[in-house]
């Protein structure tokens, strides 16, 4: 730039050549003046001529060069300001595309973070839930496994009541005996082995009402309907005859309904018979909380039995 500045031919700079070559003229003929008048006050005027234009021409280069190299500068800030406006610009867009990156790394890590978290609160609901469905499959099996173990009890505890009663029958039979094991095995569900024990033990003895009354109940359940009034019937009459009222109206009252449901009135015979069905569901209840002692009175204890809890 510098180098096109000085190759470049101003007006200025041919003023100064001029005068230049003015203040030489000047001098020489100021020299030759006083070397021809021997006069050193003749040479003075063009000498001061010559100097004044010397420097007339060096302060107008000056001015001129000084000119130049504000305008070389003035375009050099032109630039840098330009540059400068560029990178500011470029800064600017960079920045801004750095924190939309940014954003979106952050949007993304959050998503992330939040998926993560709803992941992990299906996986804890999920194990909850397995968990509670182990907590209850547990319950369920620790009660089943409670009611067939109590279940199991009342088994053996038969199967020794009727173990102990084979027993006395062996050394000394007795209707009691017979009575006790008949409930055992109508108890356990050998129900025609019960109606054989509790027919020995009215061999044994005739009166004896207890005997009739559950004899009358499993014939009942085996669907012998006109041996089960027959037996309920001479149940009640015996626990009358004894004093018995509170057995009697049971045995008189279940052989009664029963009586009623055999012989239903025309046009009831599918209700009857739906009746009936329902009441033999129900037999399993008969003498469930009796004791098997000796001398306790078979009935008490079986104040819930009716018809409808027989063969409901």
């Amino acid at each position: 730039m510098e180098n096109q500045l000085e190759n470049q031919t101003t007006p200025a700079s041919s003023s100064a050549n001029m005068l230049d070559g003015l203040s030489a003229v000047g001098l020489v003929g100021g020299a030759i003046a006083s070397f021809v008048t021997n006069n050193v006050a003749a040479a003075a005027v063009p000498l001061a001529i010559a100097v004044g234009l010397h420097i007339k021409n060096r302060r107008d280069l000056a001015l001129e060069v000084s000119q130049k190299q504000e305008t070389a500068i003035a375009q050099v800030v032109q630039k840098i300001e330009q540059h400068q406006a560029a990178l500011t610009e470029y800064l600017q867009k960079f920045q801004q595309e750095t924190q939309g990156q940014q954003t979106q790394l952050r949007q993304l890590q959050e998503a992330g973070q939040k998926q993560l978290a709803q992941n992990l609160a299906d996986q804890v609901t999920q194990l909850n839930q397995l968990i509670a469905g182990l907590t209850q499959n547990t319950e369920a099996t620790t009660q089943n496994l409670d009611h067939q173990h109590k279940a199991l009890e009342v088994i053996v505890n038969e199967l020794r009541q009727m173990e102990s009663a084979s027993h006395v029958i062996e050394v000394d039979p007795k209707a009691e005996a017979y009575y006790q094991r008949g409930l055992s095995r109508q108890r356990l569900g050998d129900r025609a082995e019960a109606i054989i024990d509790y027919t020995a033990a009215l061999n044994l003895n005739a009166e004896y009402a207890a005997a009739y009354y559950h004899r009358g109940v499993v014939h009942a359940e085996l669907g012998n309907r006109k041996p089960a009034v027959e037996d309920l019937r001479q149940a009640a009459k015996l626990y009358f005859e004894q004093g018995d009222l509170d057995n009697y109206h049971r045995a008189r009252d279940l052989g009664k309904e029963f009586y009623d449901l055999q012989h239903p009135f025309p046009g009831e015979e599918g209700q009857a018979a739906a009746i009936a069905q329902k009441e033999l569901a129900k037999a399993s209840v008969v003498s469930s909380s009796e004791d098997n002692d000796e001398g306790i009175k078979p009935l008490e204890g079986d104040d819930g039995i009716t018809v409808g809890s027989l063969f409901d």
